[in-house]
């Protein structure tokens, strides 16, 4: 009887994670924990120009940024979690992925996962932002600017 109260209760439990998995697996994408949505933002090739000094404005635009709904904040992250009036974007790279929180005269690096082999660097000043994904010689960089306009975002893959 014991025996057969136990397979019933394992089999009750099991059924059961397996239909709330199935349930929250849905509510978990776009977050840190899930598969975030990328930007769809032109690569250049080559070597990125260095960072624009604070009193020079960046040369090419890639993506600007309106005012639109905040992103969801991810479960368990509080330091993932964008400001009212920021979005959270992803940027899936060569070299790995970088997550930033864009708002319309400002940028906050979320998090970087560069791909094995490579590492990451991080250069920020007054009105940019730039996050390098390189093993010394090949990589990706993500530059997000907003000195006199509303903050662009370039990626360069060399």
């Amino acid at each position: 009887m014991r025996i057969r109260f136990a397979a019933a209760w394992c089999t009750a439990t099991l059924a059961g994670l397996a239909v709330s998995w199935w349930g929250v697996q849905h509510a978990i994408g776009g977050t840190a924990l899930g598969d975030a949505p990328v930007a769809a933002v032109p690569a250049r090739t080559g070597r990125p120009p260095a960072p624009p000094p604070a009193s020079t404005p960046a040369p090419a635009q890639r993506e600007t940024l309106t005012p639109g709904p905040s992103a969801t904040p991810s479960p368990g992250r509080s330091s993932a979690a964008p400001s009212p009036d920021g979005r959270t974007r992803t940027y899936a790279v060569r070299s790995g992925r970088v997550v930033l929180e864009l708002r319309e005269h400002g940028a906050r690096l979320v998090s970087a996962s560069p791909e094995q082999g490579f590492e990451v660097r991080e250069w920020r000043q007054d009105t940019w932002l730039r996050v390098e994904l390189t093993d010394g010689e090949h990589g990706s960089s993500v530059i997000a600017s907003w000195h006199d306009h509303p903050t662009l975002v370039q990626v360069y893959e060399y």
